[in-house]
């Protein structure tokens, strides 16, 4: 008898990165939910053997039809689908009340064994508001809810974090490269002085509201990378209670910044990239509500940095490469390798400050 696992969102990038990676597991079928089963992705889809069926996260019944049968069940909920129309409470509250849906549903699933649910840290618990960062706060809501309301389904449950995806620069302007000329530019935007006349500056740069040197986790392709951890994390579950970071590889904010630079080929030459510190308030000032945002998740990993690891009652930290095989080690792919695999044709390669003096050089 096939196991069946039930997919939300199963047209997307984590979601289709889960259905990829069961539809080529023996003893599995896929069974994927969409908005949409008339969509040219869901077509697709089901023409590879998944069954599409039409469920939404804001609507309970076509969950538990969704969930009918199911050994295991990937889920997630995208707090980005609605923070830019409805700011960030009303997508907290909203995000929370789905992540209760998904969780009620899978209880009246009674083949189930497996839950595994994408989420974040519940920041208003864990730093007593110190540090709430929205795009995280509704997932750890529901996590809470889930470990202290729900015993039976937590103990079939396992939390996963993705860390940062490697091809944000594509999904959100106010992580994309910007082309700057002038040094004069540079300096204005991380408050020092220009004491003395320098060069055309002629880098892509970064701006974020902590030191270049910040550490930066990251996923790598998160549709690849992602279909290896969940599986691993329905086929070898870690403890009750497990909040499981799922990273590939930790760099630098601007040490990723230069690995884009090399691999994409826009800015290869060594000091062609720069990370800019600027301070939170011109970050939020540039970017409005997204920066506020972004200065969140800084603001509270700066927070754990101080005070250590998050305690959070009923909740474990573990690493998720404890609990991938070998084989499975072997198939994630590289932040470097995850960046030769987007399409970054909207960026134009201009001449950096290296490769112009490099060719001056020889005339």
């Amino acid at each position: 008898m096939s196991n069946l696992i039930v997919v939300i969102g199963a047209t997307g990038g984590q979601g289709g990165g889960v259905v990829d990676i069961f539809l080529k597991e023996p003893g599995w079928k896929v069974r994927g939910t969409t908005r949409s089963t008339s969509s040219q992705k869901a077509k697709a889809l089901a023409a590879k053997g998944v069954e599409m069926v039409s469920a939404n996260l804001n609507d309970e019944e076509s969950l538990e039809r969704a969930f009918q049968g199911a050994t295991a069940i990937f889920a997630f909920t995208d707090y980005y689908d609605t923070f830019f129309d409805l700011g960030p409470e009303k997508s907290i509250n909203m995000e929370f009340e789905q992540g209760k849906r998904i969780a009620r549903a899978a209880t009246k699933a009674q083949s189930l064994q497996r839950l595994v649910l994408s989420c974040g840290p519940h920041t208003s618990l864990i730093t007593q508001g110190e540090a709430v960062c929205p795009h995280f706060e509704g997932k750890g809501r529901f996590v809470t809810h889930i470990t202290s309301e729900m015993p039976d389904l937590a103990a079939k449950t396992t939390f996963a974090v993705f860390t940062i995806f490697a091809n944000n620069p594509l999904l959100y302007d106010i992580f994309r490269p910007i082309y700057l000329v002038s040094h004069a530019i540079i300096c204005f935007l991380s408050g020092r002085s220009l004491t003395t006349p320098k060069p055309s500056a002629k880098k892509y740069i970064t701006m974020y509201p902590v030191p270049p040197t910040t550490p930066y986790p990251c996923f790598g392709d998160h549709a690849v990378n992602g279909g290896i951890f969940v599986r691993a994390l329905i086929k070898n579950p870690p403890p009750q209670g497990s909040f499981v970071r799922c990273n590939v590889e930790t760099l630098t904010i601007d040490s990723y910044l230069a690995l884009w630079g090399r691999v994409t080929g826009i800015a290869p030459e060594e000091g062609s990239t720069a990370a800019v510190q600027i301070s939170p308030q011109d970050y939020i000032r540039l970017w409005g509500h997204m920066g506020e945002e972004q200065a969140s998740q800084w603001r509270f990993f700066q927070w754990t940095a101080e005070h250590g690891p998050p305690k959070w009652e009923g909740i474990t930290l573990v690493e998720g490469m404890d609990f991938l095989s070998d084989e499975d080690k072997k198939g994630l792919l590289s932040v470097e390798e995850s960046l030769k695999l987007y399409d970054w044709s909207s960026f134009e390669k201009k001449p950096t400050a290296s490769s112009s003096n490099s060719r001056f050089a020889n005339l």
